[in-house]
């Protein structure tokens, strides 16, 4: 039996135009799911995806923006709250018109640099597990690195992208496929192209994790992206929680797509942009059932 099993979408969230706190939509009523009892009753852990859109290479922009969204999840009970692919600079790699000193400098020091510190107090003050995504400075190295942050502001640990493609002339592959255990289960995360080598998958599948996320910033939908991790969850028999700035997506152990919703067709904002009709993002919500051991 599977130790987790997937069930039903709380969903939707925050208006379509964001504005400083985004408004969240009230869960819909269940008598068979009832989501806010389960959850406090440990039977479920709630995760929650920061479908953001980015503004490129701003990091206290990026960092004001998900802040709310990060808070406003907190108070509707999510315990797991997952951004996009490198929500904090803005996935700064896709522009090579960037000069190397410039996005270099974008970098974040783990965990000594001021956002990631600044994101370990969010967490400790929410009670949350935080996976983020960002630029990592590892003293010459950058990496495309998603971040887990314990309800004490600890530093769970730390996944590299291994799979880089085009970033590869400015970053560095990870080589590691860990697992982390969390109050809610042990995760493992893929980050964007990541999801389509499937030994990744497996390696994390053999170390124990009892579910994927996928904070991402490529492709999506269903003919670019949905078929590949629906692939690898059927796999895997591992739910997948796929996070990107125009999709959020959950896939089942039977490869069954049991959420998906596409907002928008853009995954960049100008500055100016910010807080306007192009500025959707939403805060999107999934109940994942435990099973007893």
């Amino acid at each position: 039996m599977e130790r987790l099993a997937t069930i039903a979408l709380i969903f939707l969230a925050a208006s379509a135009v964001a504005a400083a706190q985004p408004q969240c939509a009230q869960p819909a009523a269940s008598a068979e799911l009832r989501g806010d009892e389960a959850a406090r009753e440990g039977k479920v852990v709630r995760i929650a995806g920061i479908v953001l859109k980015w503004i490129r290479a701003d990091k206290e922009a990026n960092m004001r923006r998900a802040e709310a969204m990060i808070r406003q999840a907190a108070q509707r009970g999510a315990q797991i709250v997952c951004t996009t692919e490198c929500f904090l600079d803005g996935y700064a790699i896709a522009d090579k018109s960037i000069p190397l000193d410039e996005y270099r400098a974008l970098g974040e020091p783990i965990p000594d640099g001021p956002y990631f510190k600044r994101l370990a107090a969010l967490a400790r003050e929410l009670k949350i597990v935080l996976v983020a995504g960002m630029l990592e400075a590892d003293g010459e190295a950058r990496y495309n690195t998603a971040v887990l942050i314990s309800p004490e502001g600890r530093l769970l640990g730390k996944y590299r992208k291994q799979h880089l493609e085009h970033e590869l002339v400015r970053n560095r592959p990870g080589t590691e496929s860990p697992v982390f255990a969390t109050p809610y289960g042990r995760i493992g995360v893929l980050i964007c192209a990541d999801r389509r080598l499937p030994e990744i998958a497996a390696k994390m599948k053999q170390q124990g994790a009892e579910f994927l996320l996928c904070p991402s910033g490529g492709m999506f939908g269903p003919k670019a992206n949905d078929w590949i991790l629906q692939a690898r969850s059927r796999e895997t028999r591992l739910p997948i929680v796929f996070v990107h700035p125009a999709e959020f997506l959950v896939t089942g152990p039977d490869g069954s797509v049991l959420a998906q919703t596409i907002v928008g067709n853009s995954l960049l904002i100008a500055p100016e942009e910010a807080n306007t009709p192009k500025d959707k993002n939403q805060v999107f919500y999934f109940d994942l059932q435990r099973s007893p051991p």
